[in-house]
């Protein structure tokens, strides 16, 4: 049950950048309801992923992986608060393809990569952890969708600057590694 509970808590914290990627998102008015679902599954589907590769890769090249993602985000972020800023027509979403939806989940599970690493030492429970990680991670992304989409109704005009300053916010902060 302490392992369960652990894992639990471990899920939180490793969803918590995709809950403010989904904010971001919606608040900026960046994605469809398609592209919603699609975002929410493959973020759930790569916390269960990452965790199982990382009982399988070095520590080297998690480190690695982990300090290049961090650049690669901000970089994205940073690409799309110029995008949400630069933008004329409010009803109309920016374009974010698949492929950016791809690369960014990549991008916010890798820590769950990294904690693969952690669990391959304790070899317990590693598929039941993965699992705990992949649904909390949903979770918390459809929940960042929700209340993104939220807040972008509830604020309308303001909510592209709100959504572009939140994801300019996060470039900042995956530059600095805060």
């Amino acid at each position: 049950m302490n392992k369960i509970i652990t894992d639990f808590l471990i899920a939180i914290a490793l969803s918590m950048d995709a809950f403010s990627v989904a904010i971001c998102m919606t608040t900026s008015n960046l994605l469809d309801k398609r592209k919603m679902i699609f975002f929410s599954v493959l973020v759930g589907i790569l916390h269960f992923i990452m965790p199982l590769l990382g009982n399988y890769i070095g520590i080297i090249i998690s480190f690695n992986l982990e300090h290049i993602s961090s650049y690669i985000l901000g970089i994205i972020f940073l690409i799309l608060s110029i995008e949400v800023f630069t933008s004329k027509e409010k009803e109309n979403y920016i374009n974010i393809n698949y492929l950016y939806l791809i690369i960014i989940a990549i991008t916010v599970s890798i820590d769950s990569f990294t904690i693969g690493l952690g669990l391959s030492l304790t070899n317990e429970y590693t598929y039941l952890s993965s699992l705990i990680f992949s649904i909390i991670s949903f979770l918390f992304t459809v929940t960042g969708l929700t209340i993104g989409k939220y807040i972008n109704n509830k604020v309308e005009n303001k909510a592209n600057v709100i959504g572009g300053t939140l994801l300019l916010l996060l470039s900042i902060k995956y530059f600095l590694k805060i």
